[in-house]
């Protein structure tokens, strides 16, 4: 064939002028070997932000509250730039190979419809995408919190003080925020990505009741797994972190006047 020019020439471009870049299949398949590592090492972060939490608490509560915060910021920034395993991400990593495909396609009669061209891929679980407006995201995070909260409402009000709630209300909220940007954000995302919706809302509550545990005990374990589901169907449903902050935070609030 090399030695014959006019048969050299009817080869596909993109078949006679391939590089050594990575295939669109093989790259879809190293990125999804690379899930397990990734959801992994948020949970082991996550845990062990809590852990450095639960060893600093001897110096002081503001001092270990500081740092866990900081830790799950950390983690939650750092899971904002890895990119995620989504229809629209592997998308455009097929694109850098698309003259090959549309090459071939050419060379041989094959040339791809205008409705497979224009097709659009369904957003994925994982992707983060809110499948409710924000708007709705909030009333559905307050609803989940007042039922979060009904256990508790029929008990006997606590001796804590009005004046003492607002500085303690205002910590609260951020830590929920937090946790949740780090549980229901990027461990969510990362587990959703390797074993789908239904894992990453079970790891999320035992992270979640793991985490609560050195300041609960074993006692509340199985009410904050119970908690932790919930807000992991909520963020299911949703397709947004906000709700669950929103939820957490409401049902941290309650606990300073019930429990």
């Amino acid at each position: 064939m090399a030695g014959r020019a006019p048969q050299r020439h009817r080869v596909p471009t993109g078949i006679r002028d391939r590089d050594g870049r990575l295939h669109p299949a093989a790259a879809v398949i190293q990125a999804r070997l690379a899930a397990p590592r990734r959801a992994m090492r948020v949970t082991v972060l996550v845990l062990g932000a809590a852990l450095l939490r639960a060893l600093l608490l001897p110096a002081g509560d503001l001092l270990s509250t500081a740092v866990f915060a900081a830790c799950l910021l950390g983690i939650s920034w750092m899971e904002c730039g890895t990119p995620t395993l989504t229809p629209q991400t592997l998308a455009s990593h097929l694109r850098l190979k698309r003259s090959y495909r549309t090459e071939a396609r050419l060379a041989w009669g094959d040339a791809p419809s205008a409705a497979r061209v224009g097709r659009r891929a369904r957003p994925s679980p994982a992707s983060g995408e809110g499948k409710v407006t924000a708007p709705r995201g909030i009333v559905a995070g307050a609803m989940v919190g007042a039922v979060l909260l009904a256990p508790v409402v029929t008990g006997r009000l606590s001796a804590r003080t009005l004046s003492d709630f607002w500085t303690w209300a205002a910590i609260a909220a951020v830590i929920a925020t937090l946790e949740e940007t780090a549980i229901r954000g990027a461990l969510y995302r990362r587990w959703s990505e390797e074993a789908g919706p239904v894992a990453a809302i079970v790891a999320g509550a035992v992270v979640f009741a793991l985490i609560h545990l050195p300041r609960y005990g074993l006692g509340a374990m199985p009410l904050d797994a119970a908690v932790g589901l919930a807000l992991g169907g909520l963020r299911a449903v949703t397709g947004r972190v906000m709700p669950c902050a929103i939820a957490h935070t409401i049902a941290d609030w309650g606990a300073w006047f019930w429990a």
